[in-house]
């Protein structure tokens, strides 16, 4: 998974907010801390979940189970408005 081109993030007073560079998206979509590092890492990379939870686990002092739970909400969120593509 990877983060499609045309969309990007843009810090308003402190919130990351997903834009797209062409058009609008239906909803604001402000990314907490966790959302942050994982559009950061699907826009760099092609990544697996399990790569998700890895990099989660290494960089942020957060249980296995939150852990999945933040990747899952992240990436049906992204779908939703089709940012991710497979």
């Amino acid at each position: 998974m990877r983060i499609k081109d045309g969309f990007s993030i843009k810090n308003y007073e402190g919130q990351y907010t997903v834009v797209a560079e062409k058009g609008e998206l239906e909803n604001t979509i402000v990314l907490t801390d966790t959302a942050l590092f994982l559009w950061k890492l699907l826009k760099t990379k092609e990544v697996s979940k399990t790569d998700m939870l890895n990099a989660l686990l290494d960089n942020f002092d957060i249980s296995t189970v939150l852990a999945l739970g933040d990747i899952d909400v992240f990436l049906r969120t992204m779908k939703e408005k089709g940012i991710i593509q497979d």
